[in-house]
């Protein structure tokens, strides 16, 4: 009986515990690089957004100088309210264009001035024609 026990090979755990842990740190390795690829990613992401906000910052800078120039409130004021400098003078001229029909001259009024849109609002809701 002896003989039975002592030719019985004994199960060697030392290679399946260095399988477990060599197969425990390939995964902790692998969870490392993913995370550290992951996060690469969405520096390069964030840093193309603040290139973008920046150039967009930047014009919007530009854009806000120009709104403080007299230049502009003087183009403004021509364009939206019709509005000329002092010591200035207006001058209305009429086009001659003739129709291709019949080969009629016909009078058309260039840069006829139209009603500003909240007073064709007011008009509308008064219930009015043009």
């Amino acid at each position: 009986m002896e003989d039975l026990r002592s030719t019985k090979t004994k199960f060697n755990y030392v290679p399946f515990l260095v399988f477990i842990l060599f197969a425990y740190i390939s995964f902790l390795l692998y969870q490392a690089v993913y995370f550290n690829y992951k996060t690469s990613q969405k520096m390069k992401s964030l840093k193309g957004d603040i290139i973008n906000l920046e150039s967009q910052k930047t014009r919007l800078q530009a854009l806000i100088a120009y709104y403080k120039t007299d230049t502009f409130a003087e183009l403004e004021a021509r364009k939206k309210l019709g509005l000329k400098m002092s010591g200035e003078k207006v001058i209305k001229v009429d086009v001659e264009i003739k129709d291709e029909q019949n080969d009629q001259g016909v009078k058309q009024v260039v840069n006829e001035p139209q009603t500003p849109n909240w007073q064709m609002w007011i008009y509308y809701l008064e219930g009015k024609d043009l």
